[in-house]
């Protein structure tokens, strides 16, 4: 007696009230919250009510024996719809639904109907967020694809949907009267759509969509042969979307947005195609992020293009060039500017900024030539980071291109980071030369000085640590 008095002091946590007991699970990592339902009864109740309901057939399907696979496949699905079930016949909201499966494709195919089940349990719940991640699709079976129908996740509860992998938009998603009245996140990675206006019909039919994410979307086109079945979808426009915020598109050839308070876009252009952007009509733009824009495959980004920033995006703030080769010689513009990411544009030979609210520039370079780099205006509380991966022939550059930043009062900061790839061919008989790289490299005085080697050449490695350190002052040495 005495005993359960005690541990019933003791057990204070488990009498709160249930939204907090909730809370507590949704802070826990998911095996840890598995395993307080064996705590007690009120915990047990509170881990099949828990309105984060996650499933994932790996948990479950180990892959041995057929027949054992068999077993693990129905005690899983089992496992799935009696969780669905208790939200169901006890009238409980779910706030998020989170299904991932990694079968093979015939597996998949089996448990498709009872995938339609478990979608539609949830929507009745009046489920919040869905997310179904289903493996990659490949080329040669689209036809093995996971067909979602509207009538299976059309609930007026939902506001954020991520679907990704071998999932297939049924062509009724066309109907005018399929809405998502309530969406305000929508993200399709590796999906596959009937049409190519599926996906600009279902986004117009999102009038509160405030982020889009579009990797690598397919259109499915029975007359291919092969592998010419399918193709990535080739353009994409967005208009008429009052509170778009951002946008994320990475393959998609040809894209035009116009969505007035937009703040954020990410683009990443399919390399093998010619590529051609239109947002000039976003105005209230705050962050830029380019990658993989290749200039003899680009309609939209020319020289003149970076020199009108300020005019067109007066707001913008973040600039991101990633693996873009535009041009050889590039000026960057603006005033509002405040972060510039510039990494491994590999054909720029002369970098021009004038940007005077400039308050971080990072550069990472990984290419043939060091580039000229010039500061025509920028702030004095500004901070310079530069990444250089550096084999031996670039080290004679790597005095011209410190010295670009000879004028240390523009920055408040000068960060160096340095990883020589020293080549392993025994031909480069010039390494042990002590005069192939000068002698002092004479530099502002840098505030981080990273050098990183490579264990197999630690004796060819003081041949560039003694130039740097003769008269070198830095600050910090990593």
């Amino acid at each position: 007696m005495k005993d359960t008095i005690m541990d019933e002091k003791m057990d204070q946590i488990s009498s709160l009230p249930e939204t907090i007991l909730h809370d507590i699970l949704s802070r826990l990592p998911k095996k840890d919250a598995i395993k307080t339902s064996v705590l007690s009864k009120t915990w047990r109740e509170m881990f099949y009510t828990f309105p984060i309901l996650s499933i994932c057939d790996r948990e479950s399907i180990r892959r041995p024996s057929k027949r054992k696979k068999d077993q693990q496949i129905k005690t899983f699905l089992d496992y799935g719809k009696q969780r669905l079930l208790r939200f169901s016949e006890q009238g409980l909201a779910i706030k998020e639904f989170k299904l991932k499966l990694s079968l093979t494709c015939f597996d998949l195919q089996l448990i498709y109907p009872d995938v339609d089940q478990w979608l539609k349990l949830a929507s009745e719940c009046s489920v919040q967020t869905l997310k179904l991640c289903l493996p990659t699709l490949k080329e040669d079976d689209p036809c093995l694809c996971y067909i979602l129908h509207p009538g299976v996740i059309e609930a007026r509860s939902l506001n954020n949907l991520v679907l990704k992998g071998r999932i297939r938009f049924d062509k009724e998603f066309l109907n005018p009267s399929v809405k998502f009245s309530s969406l305000c996140v929508l993200s399709l990675s590796y999906v596959l759509f009937d049409d190519e206006g599926a996906i600009e019909h279902v986004i117009s039919h999102c009038p509160l969509i405030e982020h889009i994410t579009l990797k690598w979307c397919y259109v499915y086109n029975p007359q291919g042969a092969g592998d010419m079945q399918i193709s990535l979808v080739k353009s994409v426009s967005l208009h008429g979307l009052q509170k778009l915020k951002g946008v994320d598109i990475q393959g998609v050839q040809k894209v035009y947005i116009d969505a007035p308070n937009i703040e954020k876009i990410y683009y990443y252009a399919d390399s093998d195609e010619p590529s051609k952007m239109n947002f000039d009509s976003c105005g209230n733009l705050r962050a830029l992020t380019l990658m993989n824009v290749k200039n003899e495959f680009s309609f939209t980004f020319t020289a003149t293009w970076f020199l009108h920033l300020s005019s067109k995006f007066p707001f913008l703030e973040s600039l991101e060039l990633v693996d873009c080769s535009m041009f050889q010689n590039i000026k960057i513009s603006s005033s509002q500017l405040k972060a510039l990411v510039l990494c491994n544009c590999s054909t720029m030979e002369k970098l021009e900024i004038d940007t005077p609210n400039l308050l971080s520039f990072r550069y990472y370079y990984d290419a043939d030539d060091l580039p000229s780099i010039s500061f025509l205006s920028c702030s004095s509380q500004l901070e310079v980071n530069v990444w250089l991966n550096m084999i031996h022939p670039r080290l004679y550059q790597l005095k011209k291109f410190v010295k670009q930043f000879k004028n240390p009062q523009k920055f408040s900061s000068l960060s160096l980071s340095i990883h020589p790839c020293f080549p392993y061919d025994d031909e480069y008989y010039f390494w042990e030369d002590p005069y192939s790289l000068p002698p002092t490299l004479s530099v502002p005085s840098i505030k981080h000085l990273v050098l990183r080697s490579i264990r197999e050449v630690k004796s060819k490695y003081s041949l560039l640590v003694n130039p740097l350190f003769y008269s070198w002052r830095q600050k910090l040495f990593h």
